[in-house]
């Protein structure tokens, strides 16, 4: 059996579910700014409390660590990886697009202004960051499906916590940084979790036969598959 979502497939829909009415809940408190006081006091908080070895480190987290960092792991993946392992990489790389396709529309439908645009000379902006909706991080929600993919699909515990690890310092770099408020990466990283989960359920389940035939356009796949391996 290729995946091992039979155990699991009855959680996983729940836990989707549940990801995104949390993501609702912290939606609604930031669109009606119940959160806005606590939001700017700890972005101006984590921001100012900056140190001449943490900034380089915060620095390359937030520029290298969503699109090169996530890029070269699916295409390491696809390129080393059994064919149980790349099915993994092609179903993390539609997780990744589905994510990015909900950030741009909700960023669309709604906007947010960026804590340098709002507290001014309180925020020291570290990086150019576009005036874009802060509302939510799109760094965030990208390593967010990265990290909770790994947690949910990647056997070797250790290589999963390394991924989780580095997914958690580009979200908190992205309020280091100054480039947005700690709800902008709780709501992004919610939304991460419910595309994550959802998208498992569904891609290795209803849809698994369609999404066998189209990966089968890029990679050979057997007709019988075991469980994924990832190394």
């Amino acid at each position: 059996m290729w995946f091992v979502l039979r155990a699991h497939g009855g959680r996983y829909p729940l836990i989707g579910v549940s990801f995104f009415i949390s993501f609702l809940v912290i939606f609604l408190l930031v669109a009606l700014k119940v959160t806005q006081s606590g939001d700017s006091a700890l972005e101006i908080a984590i921001n100012s409390a900056t140190a001449p070895w943490v900034t380089p480190l915060m620095v390359a987290a937030t520029n290298y660590g969503r699109d090169y960092f996530w890029i070269l792991i699916v295409a390491l993946l696809l390129i080393f990886g059994r064919t149980e392992t790349k099915l993994l990489a092609l179903e993390l790389a539609v997780l990744f697009v589905a994510g990015i396709a909900a950030g741009e529309v909700m960023k669309l439908l709604y906007y947010r202004e960026r804590p340098f645009l709002v507290l001014g000379n309180q925020i020291n902006l570290l990086i150019p960051t576009d005036p874009d909706s802060s509302f939510p991080s799109g760094h965030a929600l990208i390593v967010g499906i990265g990290a909770f993919f790994s947690f949910a699909r990647i056997r070797n515990r250790v290589l999963a916590a390394v991924l989780i690890i580095e997914a958690a310092l580009v979200c908190y770099s992205r309020v280091y940084v100054g480039a947005h408020y700690p709800t902008d990466v709780l709501g992004a990283l919610a939304l991460a979790g419910a595309i994550t989960f959802i998208g498992i359920y569904l891609l290795e389940g209803p849809l698994r036969r369609y999404f066998t035939r189209a990966c089968g356009l890029i990679v050979t796949i057997p007709k019988k598959l075991r469980a994924p391996e990832v190394v």
